[in-house]
């Protein structure tokens, strides 16, 4: 009987980075549930294995690649596992995860060593990995990438302009790579989430316990997000289900841009959440 249900990845081999926790291991995990085979790609190999192994435990296909996608030399890894899988250089499905909003700080105090460690993780890497796998999607015609960018990408940000900016090339180099590679069947999408909880940034334990009662308040959606509900949202893109959809960025934040923004407390501190400053 044919399997009519659109949203299948099976046999489809995607490459996850920084998939060895939070949004990136929701992704992972979402991609799993639907069949696809999976390349996890981070740092910490220690948490890369242990991701591996329950992917694995689920009766799911995945291998681990420990690598700094920061770094040129990590695109031989790169393309060695995927070749190892009988890929060469080609993919099915590219998820460019890995971020981070670090340093915090006034721009004015900010220095050109900082404004190089948030290009190297936030944007750079998206450049270097999506040119590595895009010729053999182009060849094959088909394909399928999704970029993790944030929802401050399309606001301003106060003590993160340069994060802020990096995460809004994202978004842009998402909508102009769709633009180019719709005609070889390759589909270019991006999802910007906002107020999940993971390790990388456990928002629970940044708000104070008296504040806890106002989440739904300050959430349009009650509650902050998990790993998950940006993983069901990566494996939808990523399916036959999204076949039309290119040069998306889909916001994945429970509707908090939609509802609210930034609050100056004083001349140094601002907040976008209910919670105490140390």
């Amino acid at each position: 009987m044919q399997n009519d249900d659109l949203t299948r990845l099976d046999d489809r081999l995607a490459l996850v980075t920084g998939a060895a926790a939070g949004i990136g291991a929701g992704v992972a995990e979402a991609l799993a549930r639907k069949g696809a085979r999976l390349l996890l790609v981070d740092i910490d190999a220690d948490a890369l294995e242990a991701e591996v192994e329950a992917i694995r435990a689920g009766g799911h296909e995945a291998t681990g690649v420990v690598a700094d996608v920061r770094e040129r030399s990590s695109i031989d890894a790169l393309t060695a596992a995927a070749a190892a899988q009988g890929m060469d250089t080609g993919l099915d499905i590219l998820v460019n995860n890995v971020g981070d909003h670090q340093p915090w700080g006034p721009f004015a105090e900010s220095s050109e060593e900082d404004w190089n460690a948030i290009y190297a993780v936030n944007f750079e890497h998206v450049l270097r990995v999506t040119r590595t796998f895009l010729p053999g999607m182009i060849e094959r015609r088909s394909g399928s990438i999704i970029n993790v960018s944030s929802v401050e990408g399309f606001r301003g940000v106060p003590h993160c302009a340069v994060y802020a900016a990096h995460k809004a090339a994202v978004l842009n180099f998402t909508a102009g790579l769709s633009t180019e590679v719709g005609q070889f069947g390759v589909r270019v999408n991006a999802i910007a989430p906002d107020v999940t909880d993971t390790p990388q940034f456990p928002l629970h334990d940044l708000i104070a316990p008296k504040y806890h009662d106002q989440i739904g308040n300050w959430v349009p959606m009650g509650r902050f997000g998990t790993p998950r509900d940006h993983g069901d949202l990566v494996a939808f893109l990523a399916s036959d289900a999204a076949q039309w959809i290119t040069g998306e960025s889909i916001r994945v934040d429970g509707g908090t841009l939609a509802s609210s923004g930034w609050f100056r407390r004083d001349e140094r501190r601002f907040t976008n959440v209910p919670r105490d400053f140390i």
